[in-house]
């Protein structure tokens, strides 16, 4: 991340009220089970998340279409969560499954059926008015997966890869707008082998039934950023319902207080649905954040000679495209203190918030006519002292390019 350059130190008192933003940031506060792990936030400007979306096989056998097998596909990765225009970039750290119900098995013991062998030749991933447009990971080395037990009345999974996983790109950036990644197409050949010596071999092609969308990256910003490819951060979310993400984005943000920039990370994670119905409201369930210091903001303060600080976070606004309200602050009424806490050289801190319990993002509505509803991240703000003086107002600008949450389809 980057870091301004050290400023003229100001007056004492601005000196203090610029530490104490930062310091309010570093509470080590230990989370219970409803905060934002700090161990699962990953690093600033990092969007990952885990998806699962509604798709329709059509199962052929001996190239006849025999049926039509609604299911899910269940993708996960990281992606950055800005891009520069014309920036190349990928999704990383992929993987994923789809799943056959457990009807389809409840037939295998009249064959004799009890294992299976799957190849995905086709796992596309698009990226909208990007280049290219679309990319099949799968079209040079097929996933090939051996031996898959087959138990009466239980699903079958086929994972994507079996073992490690995946990136896709790179792709490149438009000039400007967004991009959103989205679950294209799925091709799986599996040979259904029978314990009496005979195999059956079908074809499952799989294709989006509602929205496929996984994330929106907005572009702004200079060009010739170098590429964007995001690696080692964790992925330790829970499976989602269907048509549901459950994900974390930790967002660049640049603070002010007084004459001073600083720079940190603002995390929300939350089970978000992927689409919107008309008329309907949704909200965001289980959310939670957290704010971010890196270790080279923690030394630069270190090195100006402060220690602690305390305060009160006030306000983390939604913005909202396409929807009401246009704008929501998810912070709730009186704010979120944060204690007393040092400084420690070359530690990055991350300060969930609240500590305890959820926060409260939506009822969103679509507006009448809307084709989506997109919620991004705007400006926040806290309420500082430093060694126990007077309270400064600190405040944090909306990200540009924007950081979304998510951009819904209206159905």
């Amino acid at each position: 991340m980057r870091v301004p350059h050290p400023l003229r130190r100001p007056a004492a008192a601005l000196a203090a009220a610029t530490a104490a933003f930062c310091l309010l940031l570093l509470a080590l506060v230990q989370p219970p089970a409803h905060a934002l792990p700090p161990g699962d936030v990953p690093a600033v400007g990092a969007d990952t998340g885990r998806f699962k979306l509604p798709i329709g096989c059509t199962i052929t056998l001996g190239g006849l279409p025999v049926f039509y097998l609604p299911t899910d596909v269940d993708v996960q990765g990281v992606a950055p969560v800005q891009l520069g225009p014309g920036q190349r970039f990928y999704l990383s750290q992929g993987s994923g499954s789809i799943t056959f119900p457990s009807w389809l098995t409840s037939l295998a013991p009249i064959l004799g059926i009890d294992k299976a062998d799957a190849r995905v030749t086709d796992l596309s991933i698009g990226a909208s008015d990007s280049t290219p447009s679309v990319i099949n990971i799968a079209k040079d080395e097929p996933f090939e997966i051996k031996d898959i037990a087959i138990k009466a009345g239980q699903a079958l999974k086929v994972g994507l890869p079996l073992d490690g996983t995946f990136d896709v790109g790179p792709y490149t950036a438009p000039s400007s707008g967004k991009v959103t990644l989205a679950f294209d197409h799925a091709v799986a050949e599996i040979d259904l082998k029978s314990s009496l010596g005979f195999s059956i071999p079908i074809k499952a092609d799989c294709t989006p039934s509602a929205g496929n969308a996984l994330l929106t990256i907005a572009v702004g910003g200079a060009p010739g950023q170098p590429p964007a490819k995001i690696t080692g951060v964790p992925l330790n979310f829970p499976e989602p319902a269907s048509n549901e993400l459950v994900g974390i984005v930790d967002a660049p943000y640049a603070c002010k207080v007084g004459a001073d920039t600083l720079d940190v990370g603002i995390a929300v994670g939350a089970h978000i649905p992927l689409i919107a119905k008309k008329g309907a409201a949704f909200s965001f369930t289980q959310a939670s954040g957290a704010l971010v210091i890196p270790a080279a903001t923690v030394d630069r303060l270190i090195a100006a000679g402060h220690t602690t600080a305390a305060g009160r976070v006030t306000a983390l606004n939604l913005a909202v495209e396409g929807g009401t309200p246009a704008a929501q602050n998810v912070i709730p009424a009186g704010g979120i203190a944060i204690p007393s806490t040092p400084l420690v050289r070359g530690r990055q801190i991350v300060v969930p918030l609240p500590a305890d319990g959820t926060l409260t993002a939506g009822p969103f509505t679509p507006a009448p006519g809307a084709a989506s509803v997109a919620v991004s991240l705007g400006d926040a703000a806290a309420s500082l002292t430093f060694d126990g003086g007077p309270a400064v107002a600190a405040s944090c600008a909306t990200p540009s390019p924007r950081v979304y949450l998510v951009d819904n389809p209206v159905t």
